[in-house]
C-alpha cells in the first residue's frame, strides 16, 4: 500500500519530552562535567605534563593578545613577593590593567615594612 502523505516528524527541539530550558540545562551540566573531568585529568598528570599544558595555554593567550594589540607581562614584585600581571597596549606601552594594582602593592609593602600596621598615624 502506497501513500503520498509525508510521515509525521516531531518538531520539538527537546528530547524525551524535556522543555528547551531543561535541554539547555542538561547541556550545561554535560559541559561542566567535561570541564571537571579535564581538570581532574590535569591534576592527575605528572608535573611535567601540567607544565606543558600551562605553557601551551600561555602561548594561546599571548597569541590572542597580540592579535588585539595587547601584551601581557608577568613579574614578581621584589618587596612583597607578589606575582603581578600587567596588560599593556602594544603600540604605546600604556598600562591597560595591572593585577594587583599599585595601591594594593603599596598597602602590602607598608604592611610588611611596619610589622603588620596598615596605617601610619601621627597623633
Amino acid at each position: 500500500m502506497r501513500t503520498d502523505a509525508p510521515t509525521p516528524v516531531a518538531t520539538s527541539p527537546a528530547r524525551n519530552g524535556a522543555s528547551p530550558a531543561q535541554s539547555a540545562a542538561g547541556a550545561k551540566v554535560a559541559e561542566e562535567s567535561q570541564v571537571a573531568a579535564a581538570a581532574e585529568k590535569m591534576t592527575q598528570q605528572p608535573a611535567q605534563d601540567v607544565n606543558t599544558a600551562v605553557r601551551a595555554a600561555a602561548q594561546q593567550i599571548d597569541s590572542y593578545l597580540k592579535s588585539v594589540g595587547r601584551q601581557v607581562e608577568f613579574r614578581v614584585d621584589d618587596d612583597t613577593g607578589t606575582t603581578v600581571v600587567t596588560v599593556r597596549e602594544t603600540a604605546t606601552g600604556e598600562v591597560i590593567r595591572q593585577i594587583p594594582n599599585e595601591e594594593v602593592l603599596q598597602l602590602a609593602r607598608r604592611f610588611e615594612a611596619s610589622s603588620g600596621a596598615l596605617l601610619d598615624l601621627v597623633v
